[in-house]
């Protein structure tokens, strides 16, 4: 291994303690202060019954009639009620066809159990089926939301759900579906929560992540489950800063990871990923175009400053790039700025199965910009490292992993608790 440090004046001894000593300035993540606990449904302002099937809608060419106006004339009517306006079954009728529709101010949306709400062709030409500009809203109910890029093409990339500036969101208990792109983005404001979903979308669908979560301070990820085309989950900054950000007791399966970027040039702070597990296939077999695990990303395209960002006890089954920090991702876009991570702590990871050639890569940006990474716990079936550089690496109990590399130091730290037990589901 190369070790080389630049402190000049120093001797190897000296400097291997002044390493050490620099360790214990690390800063484990708190994300979002909130700490909100499982949403409640909202009471009911209006109730609508279905009027189609899923067998009448789910298809190339749906009926041109639709239930569109329907539902945002109930949702104009139930602004600022702090209800919902509740999609219910009727017999036989299950299911909800609809074009763009708007979340209006304290109001929420409910799909009742057994009830799809599916995007009809038109959405197509919208930025989302879903539109939630304003605050105090939510989507509830055990019901679906699907997009139907399944069984249409869409030419363009439009997002099953999209929060602008929306503070205090929150999504729960429900399943969204089959995006053309991304199926849930949320930017901007402050406050949201997303509990107890279900992303169901092909890993086989580009560019459809499952959870972007962008610009925005205090969100909460809470036990979900998301089988995307994309990132699992991606943290980013295309028009602001984002921080304070909790995602935990959540697996994904057959996407890109747990990541953040590409975008951080707004800078991303206060990041805690606790108690997840990260599968490079979906349940059904079909593997991740790009198997990714923890996977911090970004360039000097769009880079910008990472800090105080924590996976604590992360399992991981069938991936390839089991733990990445990267400065040299790729071209973005966004504004041009200088990768710099600091305090990012990865400690208890437990990795099986890992895709053939599997391996880590820890890469800051230069030699005045050095990533600054905290290694504990971590038991992987693959130790292969690839393009470290430029990284002051700071190890206890890792079992093997030895970053490596041109301006790559390694010192130690203590690591509270131990490699994570995992139970994997297949």
């Amino acid at each position: 291994m190369q070790r080389i440090f630049r402190i000049p004046s120093l001797t190897l001894a000296s400097a291997l303690l002044t390493l050490a000593a620099t360790a214990g300035a690390q800063t484990y993540a708190t994300g979002d202060p909130r700490n909100p606990s499982e949403p409640q449904t909202p009471g009911t302002c209006q109730t609508l019954n279905a009027q189609f099937t899923s067998s009448q809608v789910d298809i190339a060419s749906p009926p041109t009639s639709d239930d569109t106006s329907r539902i945002q004339d109930a949702l104009n009517a139930c602004e600022n009620t702090g209800e919902g306006v509740v999609l219910h079954i009727n017999g036989s009728d299950n299911a909800f066809l609809s074009g763009k529709l708007t979340l209006e101010s304290d109001e929420s949306l409910v799909i009742d159990s057994g009830v799809t709400l599916y995007g009809n062709n038109s959405y197509n030409s919208e930025s989302e089926l879903i539109d939630v500009p304003n605050s105090n809203t939510g989507i509830y109910g055990a019901g679906t939301i699907d997009g139907r890029a399944n069984v249409y093409t869409f030419s363009d990339t439009p997002r099953l759900i999209q929060t602008n500036n929306a503070s205090n969101f929150v999504i729960a208990n429900m399943t969204i579906q089959n995006a053309a792109h991304p199926n849930l983005y949320i930017q901007g404001g402050s406050g949201a929560t997303v509990w107890g979903l279900t992303v169901n979308t092909s890993p086989n669908q580009a560019n459809a992540d499952g959870i972007d979560i962008d610009s925005i301070s205090d969100v909460t990820v809470a036990n979900s489950n998301i089988t995307a085309g994309d990132d699992g989950i991606a943290i980013k900054t295309n028009e602001s800063a984002a921080s304070n950000i909790t995602v935990k007791n959540t697996n994904v399966y057959g996407t890109h990871g747990l990541s953040i970027g590409s975008q951080t040039f707004d800078g991303v702070t206060n990041v805690l990923f606790e108690n997840n597990y990260v599968y490079g296939k979906d349940s059904g077999g079909v593997s991740s175009t790009d198997a990714n695990a923890i996977n911090i990303k970004t360039d000097e395209d769009c880079g910008g400053l990472v800090k105080q960002v924590t996976y604590e006890n992360t399992c991981i089954r069938y991936a390839k790039h089991l733990i990445i920090v990267n400065a040299y991702y790729g071209s973005c876009s966004g504004n041009s700025g200088t990768p710099n991570f600091q305090d990012i702590i990865v400690n208890g990871v437990k990795s099986t199965n890992s895709v053939s050639g599997a391996y880590e890569t820890f890469a800051g940006y230069n030699s005045s910009n050095i990533a600054q990474i905290y290694l504990g716990n971590i038991d992987l079936d693959s130790n292969t490292q690839d393009g470290d550089e430029y990284t002051d690496a700071y190890l206890d109990n890792v079992n093997g992993l030895d970053p490596s590399g041109t301006d790559v130091t390694d010192g130690s730290w203590s690591a509270s608790g131990s490699v994570p037990s995992c139970s994997f589901q297949f």
